[in-house]
């Protein structure tokens, strides 16, 4: 059977193959066109923006290897690690001094707590309010002060010399005088006695000196004198005598008053006057009148010679001594300083 195509099938199969190919073309037309489009359309974008800077490629660390050393071709120190350097002496010397120093610390904060905060209390107990009333009353009454000085009150007639005794009771006074008295002293003087009392912290009054012999006066009678008095002795060419001088507060009634002691002067004043030596009583017991350079003076004479009892007032002042003689020398001390 003959299989070859007719004419007309092959004019047929020639028209569908041009139909094809020009299909074909029309698709690259239309394809070439919109790549012409789109490159335009590129154009006008780079003219309008900058070009956009290359981006650099990046390049990656390749790692290094070493090579690595055999064990047995390593150097001997690579091997065994060295030994740590030891520390300069100057260190060793810093360390231990600090150490030491701590280890002190330590032990005398020991020894502090052990003797000095042993006695703790034990329990704190509050007072009531008045006992802690009282006792602050009793702080505010004794307040501690120091130590003052004495006060030494000047002297009322004009002396040669001060002698001072310290005593600590009125009693050692009584011991003391008869010691000073039996000093030498320079003839024709006078010499100011400062009794302090150490313990009162102050120089001895008229009224203690009466005190300390047991002298009674009548009612009143040192009201009208001024405690601070000027204590003395006199001394002549071969004896001492004591007497005092102290100013008159009151003069009304005070000679009337002392005439009438005259009675029992002898009597109250015996303890002193047996200290300063009397050896008897009165010849004459009564008190009798003297007087020098128109200024008198009452006395009772006792043995042994040149030894009494006289007193006076002149001006503001009432005078005392154990003797005509340094009665009539103390006149002129006062004559003198007028």
């Amino acid at each position: 059977m003959d299989e070859t195509p007719k004419p007309e099938e092959k004019k047929d199969e020639k028209l569908e193959f041009l139909k094809r190919e020009e299909v074909r073309t029309m698709a690259k037309d239309i394809s070439h066109l919109r790549e012409a489009e789109a490159q335009k359309e590129r154009e006008k974008i780079a003219a309008i923006s900058p070009p956009a800077k290359p981006v650099p490629p990046v390049r990656r660390k390749v790692p290094e290897f070493k090579e690595e050393v055999p064990l047995e071709k390593r150097p001997f120190g690579t091997i065994i690690p060295r030994p740590p350097k030891r520390p300069a002496s100057s260190r060793k010397i810093l360390v231990r001094s600090l150490i030491l120093v701590v280890i002190i610390l330590i032990i005398g904060v020991s020894v502090w707590f052990l003797f000095f905060q042993k006695e703790q209390p034990s329990e704190i107990v509050i007072p009531p309010e008045e006992e802690m009333e009282e006792e602050a009353e009793e702080e505010v009454e004794e307040p501690i002060t120091e130590e003052e000085e004495i006060i030494i009150p000047p002297a009322l007639i004009l002396v040669n010399s001060t002698s001072t005794l310290e005593i600590a009771f009125l009693e050692e006074f009584k011991i003391a005088l008869p010691q000073l008295l039996s000093n030498i002293f320079e003839p024709d003087s006078f010499t100011r006695v400062l009794i302090e009392n150490k313990k009162e912290n102050k120089v001895l009054g008229l009224k203690e000196f009466f005190e300390v012999f047991g002298i009674e006066t009548p009612e009143g009678l040192l009201d009208k004198f001024g405690d601070d008095f000027t204590l003395f002795i006199y001394s002549s060419q071969d004896t001492n005598r004591l007497g005092f001088v102290t100013e008159v507060l009151d003069k009304e009634g005070l000679a009337d008053l002392l005439v009438s002691w005259e009675n029992t002067m002898e009597s109250d004043t015996e303890n002193l006057f047996t200290v300063l030596g009397k050896e008897g009583l009165a010849s004459i017991s009564y008190f009798r009148t003297a007087s020098y350079q128109g200024r008198v003076f009452r006395y009772i004479s006792f043995p042994p010679d040149n030894f009494g009892i006289c007193w006076a007032i002149i001006d503001d002042y009432f005078l005392f001594t154990s003797s005509g003689e340094s009665m009539i020398k103390l006149m002129n001390l006062l004559t003198e300083g007028e």
